[in-house]
């Protein structure tokens, strides 16, 4: 199953995420974090986020892009929930990792990897961030960041057997 948790920044999707892994009741629980620490306040983002999941039973693995390789640190992948946070990393750093982009097959790869991993576990729940698609200020990079997650947003709508907005 797939579940995709979706909505603005500091919207909560987070908190909510987690409730809906504990509620699976799927004996263990990975959190795959995509984040790419860079600075002092992504630390700090990390360490948050840490000790919100304090004593959830949640099993750390990062992973900043090819996220079916944490398949390799699970154990029992196939009774577990894996909750994948966030999308909107996991895009920015496939964006920068790739020499070449091409729409269609950056978003289907994107995609194919996320059906990869949802076929080999229980439950895969899947927080995604949305961001206006024409904000002022946009410089051409982040517009084509926005694009890309747009898309992959769009797509995941598509697989998802549940989602939820924030």
């Amino acid at each position: 199953m797939i579940i995709l948790v979706t909505g603005t920044h500091n919207s909560g999707k987070s908190a909510l995420a987690e409730e809906l892994a504990i509620g699976t009741n799927d004996p263990v629980r990975y959190y795959l974090a995509t984040m790419e620490v860079l600075d002092e306040a992504g630390r700090k983002r990390v360490l948050k986020h840490r000790r919100l999941r304090e004593g959830k039973g949640f099993l750390t693995i990062e992973r900043t892009c090819d996220v079916t390789k944490a398949l390799s640190d699970m154990k029992d992948a196939a009774r577990s929930v894996v909750l994948l946070e966030c999308m909107a990393n996991l895009v920015g750093n496939e964006m920068h990792r790739e020499t070449s982009l091409e729409e269609r097959s950056f978003v289907s790869r994107i995609l194919g990897d996320i059906q990869f991993l949802a076929a080999h576990v229980h439950n895969l729940i899947v927080v995604t961030n949305t961001y206006e698609k024409d904000a002022e200020g946009y410089d051409d990079e982040t517009r084509a960041y926005v694009r890309l997650l747009d898309l992959v947003n769009e797509r995941l709508l598509e697989y998802a057997d549940a989602v939820y907005r924030r």
